[in-house]
Parts: C-alpha cells; structure tokens; sequence
C-alpha cells in the first residue's frame, strides 16, 4: 500500500489513514455506527466522497481515470472510503458521491486498498500520458 502511495505521490498528493475501531465490539449495527463516528472524522463536506460498496458501479480503468477527472475539475479533494469487517453504514453511504465496485467479490479492507490504490496510480498515469497502463 505505502509503495502505490509513494507512487502517486508525484502524480497527486494522497494522504493514507488507517484508522481502527478499538475493543470487541459484537454488534453489527453498534460497530457501524462506532465506525462511522470514527470514518466522519477523515473526511470534510468539500471533499467528493467515494465509498467502495459492493453494491456500488463497476468501472474498467479507462472510465475510472475518465471518473477521476471529472471529479476533481467538481471538488478539489477526493476521499475514497472502505470499511471495516461490517462494511459501511447506511448514513454514511448515503453521504457518499457515488458508490464504487472493485470486484463482485468480497475482499479483505486491507486487500480491497491495495486493489484501490493501484487502480488509482494506473489512473493518475493515465490522466498524466504517462505509459504504464496497456489498454
């Protein structure tokens, strides 16, 4: 994760936050909501607010550097959010810009950012014409 950060770096300033929900918490709904409080603090209303859902659109990589374009000319931050174990609460997709899909597969958080950064170093070196993606 930390190399796909360094790469984009150059290409677009990111920032990495990992933050956790601490102590057993056993309730699906009780560690949704504990996590939104905690998800709520990494963001602000300025920033296009990109949460990854399963239930959210599928792109290839050409329409997501296309995406990724168009959303900074709207906003001058991007936040790209992916929950915990739970996934994410309903509230907080509900303030999401648009819902993003990796995979119709279920991924570990930790797997599906890997998979997300990635995706967006290969868009940034799209945007930029720089060669890495091969269509």
């Amino acid at each position: 994760m930390s190399y796909y950060a360094k790469k984009i770096a150059p290409l677009c300033p990111v920032e990495v936050c990992l933050p956790r929900v601490k102590g057993g918490v056993e309730k699906k709904e009780e560690r949704l909501r504990i996590e939104k409080k905690v998800l709520e603090k990494y963001f602000t209303e300025d920033e296009f607010l990109v949460i990854l859902d399963e239930r959210g659109q599928f792109l290839n990589t050409i329409e997501l550097a296309s995406k990724i374009e168009k959303w900074l000319e709207a906003s001058k931050d991007l936040c790209f959010l992916v929950g915990g174990p739970e996934g994410i609460s309903p509230e907080l997709k509900n303030k999401a810009h648009f819902l993003l899909s990796l995979s119709s597969l279920t991924l570990n958080h930790e797997i599906a950012i890997l998979v997300l950064m990635e995706a967006l170093y290969r868009s940034f070196t799209i945007l930029k014409k720089i060669p890495y993606h091969r269509a």
